[in-house]
């Protein structure tokens, strides 16, 4: 299952290549390259949390890629004007599908999405441009990668598993007009809900439902959103963006497959257990414990053993790029 859901070859190198070229044309204009100081990969790719791009409601969607552009600005200078400014050094370099963001500029390409965030050094932080607010926020994008360095190792390596199984969950069964919650804040989630002794994969993705059915039970039933600190940026809210309607809807959802999920691990007869997986994890999760995939990887699951099926500690993976060069 994870194997079949890590992004392929193609997709990394294509990302590789495309941000790597946008980097150079940034750090070369003839006028951005006064206040460019350098620029480094943010988000899920550069945190290895990402999952393939796949067809969502009959859209291909495609991969995503952040890039923070560290620039000479400072807090004085007004965030449209910051914003404008990386938006013509795009267009000078050659880019056609743009559209300014609040806080960023995306960068629309066939097979690679890209959003180009300009920030100010601030200490061992950075602030970011906000539109909307006409003001610069605190933003941490480094210390968001080193955290889930750490969280991953402190999970013995399932951490990363887990969140890429939850945003594949995610994928399949919210609405594909429910901006939030995803991405990071999903993240935030495992690491505040995940067993950190379990080695079971299928024991741990259980119990993470479970645990989040539970946490927010008293929430959504007040018609709140939870606070959940941002790991980078200490005071931050990770949900402050989310709206109680959006976080009731994922909230109602996870409490469903909290009770289908448990009752696929429960199943004793294998085959029924298999079916009840694919309900929750989709298509990608092997529809029998002997099928093997096209690359002669071994089937991720073993027989079933005692009270239901198990799973390895470890995932099997193709040998294949991880992250970006």
């Amino acid at each position: 299952m994870l194997s079949e859901i890590e992004p392929s070859a193609s997709t990394v190198a294509a990302c590789s290549s495309a941000h790597n070229r946008l980097r150079d044309g940034l750090a070369e204009h003839d006028e951005f390259r006064e206040v460019h100081i350098r620029s480094f990969l943010s988000g899920s790719y550069k945190r290895d949390t990402a999952i393939r791009p796949t067809s969502v409601g009959g859209i291909l969607q495609r991969a995503d890629v952040d890039i923070i552009a560290v620039t000479g600005h400072t807090a004085q200078d007004e965030p449209q004007v910051v914003l404008d400014a990386v938006h013509q050094a795009l267009k000078d370099a050659g880019y056609v599908n743009l559209t300014v963001n609040r806080r960023s500029i995306n960068v629309r390409m066939v097979t690679v999405d890209m959003d180009v965030v300009p920030v100010i050094e601030d200490g061992d932080a950075y602030l970011i441009p906000d539109m909307h607010l006409e003001e610069w926020l605190a933003t941490n994008p480094s210390a968001h990668t080193q955290w889930t360095i750490d969280v991953n190792a402190a999970a013995g390596g399932r951490f990363k598993k887990m969140v890429k199984l939850f945003k594949w969950w995610r994928r399949l069964h919210m609405p594909a007009d429910l901006k939030r919650p995803k991405g990071f804040i999903l993240e935030c989630l495992v690491a505040k809900h995940m067993s950190f002794s379990e080695t079971n994969l299928e024991t741990l993705f259980v119990t993470l439902l479970e645990a989040i059915r539970d946490a927010y039970a008293f929430t959504v039933l007040l018609e709140r959103v939870p606070f959940l600190e941002d790991p980078g940026v200490p005071g931050n809210d990770v949900f402050s963006a989310v709206k109680a309607e959006e976080f009731k809807t994922f909230y109602d959802k996870v409490s469903e497959h909290a009770t289908l999920a448990r009752k696929a691990k429960n199943e004793t007869d294998e085959n029924e257990a298999l079916k009840l997986w694919r309900r929750v994890l989709g298509s990608c999760f092997p529809a029998s414990a002997g099928q093997r995939s096209t690359s002669s990887l071994s089937s991720l699951l073993r027989p079933a053993v005692g009270a239901g099926l198990t799973f390895p500690a470890t995932a099997v993976y193709p040998n294949k790029p991880g992250g970006f060069a």
